[in-house]
């Protein structure tokens, strides 16, 4: 692999450009889908939907090299509330169809 500096995104909009993270990212939500980390559900009346987002790193190795991208999608639980929501995540979820006419854009 050839030695060069590699900048993360520091947002989805700018991530979906490089057809590197998009590969990333659609490995990451396949991995979601087959270990089916998720259930979909209706989202309760009245409830409040725990936001997520994507996380961007570079894995390099020793000679500097880009060894791997890595797109990491997580649901921010910190907004739950201990005793109202806190054993239950709700968190936004779409199907496969919707991320990859996302993402082809």
């Amino acid at each position: 692999m050839s030695k060069c500096v590699v900048t993360k995104p520091s947002s989805f909009e700018e991530a979906v450009e490089d057809p590197a993270w998009v590969d990333t990212m659609v490995e990451e939500y396949d991995s979601i889908v087959r270990n089916s980390a998720w259930e979909i559900v209706p989202r309760p009346e009245g409830k409040s939907v725990v936001g997520s987002r994507w996380i961007y790193k570079v894995k390099q190795a020793a000679d500097e090299s880009v060894e791997k991208y890595k797109a990491r999608f997580f649901a921010r639980g910190f907004s739950q509330i201990e005793g109202i929501n806190y054993e239950e995540t709700f968190a936004p979820v779409t199907r496969y169809s919707s991320i990859c006419m996302i993402l082809a854009f």
